[in-house]
């Protein structure tokens, strides 16, 4: 996520979010007897805030709602409901005309990013522990013939495998993955290549 951030307005990929103190601020200082004032709707596990804009004789001008989930995400664990009640406030502010180019906060567009970040990493995490569960056999194979410094039947070992499997054990979801620092060395050393090319039957 490329963000710029200057004075509590945060641009991301050309388009403006101001964030929620900064919403809060300019309002503050424009209607200084307007009032802001937020009603929990559910506290379960599904949490829901409702927060609404006033003016000085009581008349609502704008609302917002925002929902979290207890524990979707790490500061959900803890946090839910003022993570909640910090986007309605801020989603209350955008309908009231205070919220750059976008309705959504820039703390709701960062959280949104770090979620999809967090679930895409899980989603790699169990695509490559699945393949190392189905290819565990051709793994260990693989590991031993580089070490051995056979590395023509490396080779075939690893061609054994579809390119799908091969790229998701190769993109390791954490540190290290299934391949080691030494072993990758290996498979991208000049013997290696050697090795590709006399399976295929390739000429220098």
């Amino acid at each position: 996520m490329e963000a710029k951030i200057e004075d509590g307005v945060v641009d991301i990929r050309g388009k403006q979010y101001r964030t929620v103190a900064r919403r809060i601020h300019d309002f503050r200082e424009a209607h200084q007897d307007y009032s802001i004032t937020t009603k929990i709707l559910s506290a379960a596990d599904l949490v829901t805030v409702r927060a609404t804009i006033k003016d000085a004789s009581g008349r609502t001008l704008a609302t917002g709602l925002a929902e979290e989930m207890r524990g979707s995400t790490n500061i959900n664990k803890t946090s839910a409901l003022e993570n909640a009640e910090t986007s309605a406030v801020g989603r209350a502010l955008a309908f009231f005309g205070l919220g750059g180019t976008e309705i959504a906060s820039a703390d709701e567009v960062a959280n949104d990013i770090k979620q999809q970040q967090e679930f895409e990493q899980v989603e790699r995490l169990q695509a490559h522990n699945s393949a190392v569960r189905d290819h565990i056999e051709s793994i260990v194979a693989i590991k031993t013939y580089l070490a051995n410094g056979e590395y023509g039947l490396a080779y075939e070992a690893l061609a054994e495998l579809s390119e799908d499997d091969r790229k998701t054990l190769w993109l390791a979801p954490t540190k290290g993955g299934i391949w080691t620092t030494a072993e990758r060395k290996l498979m991208q050393s000049d013997e290696m290549t050697e090795a590709r090319k006399a399976h295929h039957g390739e000429t220098a």
